[in-house]
């Protein structure tokens, strides 16, 4: 200083001695301890040994984090991503050990599965055409036709997040890591014999499902369903719409006119159930006979 003293510093020196020591032992890319200090805008400031380095938000874990307050306090096991001599100040990473921890998860879970096994998963999300489930850290497809043999709308009909569930695999996709899951193949497929329980001219119960101006849908057991075409509603009546008939749950017979199996197709009579008044008119009035009108 003016008065020809040196300045001297202990902190500065126990700095440079743990930054020497750090960058002796550490290089970019490996993996060091670090204790979670405070917050500062944009990540958090960890301590490595004595040396403060910056952990950035969006390396802190691989889902967006709501409140970073949460890790404050805790060690975690950290990659160096950056290390700027000049500066002297270091960059770290926590979501990229946990996405090469998940990668190889992933990999280990793929070898393991086979086609056809089940596994115990939990749903992680819900969307119009499925479910993803997590299967231990690989998410898997459930797609809304392979949950039910019966029709669903949507998939929370079945299922909300957090809930466990065995599912079938169906497919595995190992080059893009997908897999594909199902809920319905855990039971037979109920058109396989349907032929068998339901032969054409049986007269079967069921409820409506759904209805279109052809006709109305018809659940005759879960998963199958039946098909009453206008045509066959009435021996009489000329209908131009099944609603003018038929309201969904309304529960009905009806007499099995056709089964395509191959097709999943169902064709069903609902004047079947009655007798055909043109039969009992010709017995009533055979040709020849006198009658009367109005």
């Amino acid at each position: 200083d003016e008065n020809n003293m040196p300045k001297l510093s202990v902190s500065k020196a126990s700095f440079q001695k743990s930054w020497d020591k750090l960058c002796s032992e550490y290089k970019e890319g490996q993996v060091i301890k670090g204790l979670m200090k405070h917050r500062v805008k944009g990540g958090i400031i960890v301590d490595l040994f004595g040396i403060e380095a910056f952990l950035p938000g969006s390396q802190l874990d691989i889902a967006p984090v709501r409140n970073m307050d949460d890790f404050i306090g805790k060690e975690y096991d950290l990659k160096i991503l950056k290390i700027n001599t000049d500066r002297k100040n270091i960059v770290v990473s926590r979501r990229e050990l946990l996405e090469a921890d998940r990668a190889d998860k992933r990999s280990t879970l793929l070898k393991d599965m086979e086609k056809g096994s089940i596994r115990a998963g939990v749903v992680k999300n819900i969307t119009d055409f499925g479910a993803f489930i997590d299967l231990g850290g690989l998410d898997g497809l459930l797609h809304i036709t392979d949950m039910s043999w019966k029709r669903i709308s949507h998939p929370s009909e079945m299922l909300e997040i957090g809930q466990k569930v065995d599912a079938v695999i169906l497919d595995i996709d190992n080059v893009k890591e997908r897999v594909s899951l199902g809920l319905k193949q855990k039971t037979e497929n109920p058109w396989i014999k349907i032929d068998e329980k339901y032969p054409v001219g049986t007269t079967i119960k069921g409820r409506v499902v759904n209805i279109m101006p052809y006709g109305a849908f018809v659940e005759i057991a879960e998963g199958v369903e039946g098909l009453i075409h206008v045509s066959e509603m009435s021996w009489t009546k000329r209908i131009t719409k099944a609603g003018e008939v038929l309201s969904v749950g309304e529960e009905v017979e009806a007499v099995v006119l056709d089964i395509q199996k191959d097709q999943k197709k169902i064709s069903l009579g609902l004047r079947q159930t009655t007798q055909n008044p043109w039969e009992v008119l010709a017995q009533k009035y055979p040709a020849g006979s006198k009658i009367k009108g109005k």
